[in-house]
């Protein structure tokens, strides 16, 4: 009769199922975090060159977005710029701006590293445009985002997923090491020792 054996293995299926299902939940869940924080955000992707900006417009109510989603007074909204990784030498020049609905330059930087995040105030209604442009003479492939700041509700949802997924996976190695651990303990016992 083998019952000890059964109920242990039992045991290790039902914690590795539990694993499974946090693994699982997690990855839905970072699916609709992700979802959920860029919801708001227009993107675009191309290369730029000195001859061809990459534009990005987005629509923007400056009443919708309260003062909770703020970091700083009035800066509701964000940009964020990407560049891919270059194997030449040459110096990238590339600058990032964010027009108002009026055409105003409301903010601008010098993308002087792979990524860059920025905020904004949203301080009127209509469409927001980032414009990604590259003095230099070789084009470089440029990712662009604009959108609101999103809320603490949406950036929650993009957090707690990953703690799922990390605590499934240091329960399945918890379980993997237990599980060797018995083993080698019943292999001691079988031999006598």
């Amino acid at each position: 009769m083998h019952v000890p054996g059964v109920l242990y293995m039992n045991k290790v299926t039902i914690a590795l199922a539990s694993c499974g299902g946090a693994i699982a939940l997690g990855m839905i869940l970072m699916s609709v975090g992700t979802q959920a924080v860029l919801e708001d955000v227009a993107q675009g992707y191309g290369e730029v060159s000195s001859n061809q900006p990459l534009e990005i417009m987005v629509d923007m109510d400056s009443g919708e977005y309260s003062t909770t989603t703020t970091t700083k007074e009035g800066e509701n909204g964000v940009f964020a710029v990407q560049m891919q990784q270059q194997d030449t030498d040459q110096k990238v020049q590339v600058t990032a701006t964010v027009l108002d609905p009026f055409g105003s330059t409301i903010a601008s930087i010098e993308v002087e590293s792979e990524s860059v995040e920025e905020r904004f105030d949203v301080d009127a209604d209509g469409t927001y445009t980032l414009v990604i442009q590259n003095d230099a003479a070789s084009p470089i492939n440029t990712f662009g985002a604009i959108g609101p700041v999103p809320d603490p509700g949406s950036r929650a949802l993009a957090f707690v997923p990953f703690y799922m997924l990390l605590a499934g996976i240091m329960g399945m190695a918890g379980i993997a090491m237990y599980w060797v651990a018995s083993m080698r303990r019943r292999a001691k016992n079988n031999r006598g020792f």
